[in-house]
């Protein structure tokens, strides 16, 4: 039989950087927008085409990964 190879991890805790994960604010933005995009019935690539953003920029937003201004104004005016 083979032999099992294991290895351990070591993880400094002080190296982990926490500053791209998103903030409550930019947590709820997301959640409102994705619910008003499907309360509207738009896919992400429907609202990409009524605010000609990528679907890549629309789920940003969405999971809170970002809450470009721009963008977020585009989409409230492709949702209202």
């Amino acid at each position: 039989m083979g032999h099992v190879h294991r290895s351990t991890l070591e993880i400094n805790m002080d190296q982990i950087k926490f500053e791209d994960a998103p903030t409550g604010a930019e947590t709820r933005t997301g959640v409102s927008v994705r619910i008003a995009r499907i309360a509207k019935g738009y896919s992400l690539e429907d609202l990409a085409i009524a605010t000609g953003l990528t679907e890549a920029e629309i789920l940003a937003v969405e999971d809170g990964l970002t809450v470009d201004a721009h963008h977020v104004q585009r989409i409230e005016h492709a949702l209202s």
